[in-house]
């Protein structure tokens, strides 16, 4: 990240571990070039009250810039920071998720982000990721209109430039440490987040300070074996 926080690059955080329940803030933390655990990025975990499956997403190390998941985390939860620091590439991420999301309601039909097109002279795209992209670097959304199915987000042509870096899927490697291309990693990858998330292989259930590992293509045997062990007094 181009704006990185008072982290210590090297070794001095290459043993700091975090867990991530939000896909938004995980996939923002490894838009951000924080490594996820190689051994175990992605747990299912259930058990000890724990209502239905909860993903968890696991980090060990800093990005580059000495950036630690624990790090992001905290200042993606501080509303105060985030309102006085706008402008850094943190805050213009969860800025375009709240975009993105506002969006997808109304596209859905619910409540309405921005009200019909009325200028005669924009620029527009159906990708709600891009949109919302836009808005995030500052550039207003100037309405919308439906057509073909699809809804078409409109701005000011001073957005051309943008959208076009946006659309360009070689972005990343040209303009690696651009605003843009952070956020639209972040919400690129928040979509893989959550196909990976169907596909999980194994389950972590713990219950009472034991932990087991269910793999997906388990054979009930060995799942009421473990639940046993798991369970025992």
């Amino acid at each position: 990240m181009n704006k990185p926080f008072q982290g210590k690059p090297g070794d001095a955080v290459s043993h700091v571990a975090s867990k991530v329940l939000d896909p938004q803030l995980a996939a923002t933390i490894i838009a951000i070039d924080v490594p996820l655990h190689s051994a175990a990025p992605m747990q299912n975990v259930s058990g000890d009250g724990i209502k239905g499956v909860r993903i968890v997403w696991q980090f060990l190390g800093a990005s580059p810039t000495g950036n630690t998941a624990e790090m992001v985390t905290k200042a993606w939860h501080d509303e105060k920071w985030l309102e006085a620091n706008a402008t850094h590439t943190l805050a213009r991420i969860k800025h375009a998720f709240r975009t993105m999301r506002a969006m997808a309601e109304h596209a859905r039909g619910g409540t309405q982000y921005v009200g019909p097109c009325q200028h005669p002279d924009t620029i527009k795209t159906a990708s709600t990721p891009a949109a919302a992209t836009l808005v995030a670097l500052g550039h207003p959304c100037l309405g919308s209109h439906e057509y073909t199915g699809s809804t078409w987000w409109h701005f000011d042509r001073a957005a051309a430039v943008d959208l076009d870096l946006w659309m360009d899927r070689n972005i990343h490697e040209k303009l690696p440490t651009a605003d843009l291309s952070y956020i639209k990693a972040a919400l690129l990858n928040w979509k893989q987040l959550m196909e990976d998330a169907r596909t999980i292989t194994h389950t972590v259930v713990k219950h009472k300070g034991r932990t087991a590992y269910v793999g997906k293509d388990d054979s009930q045997k060995t799942i009421l074996t473990l639940e046993k062990l798991l369970y025992k007094k």
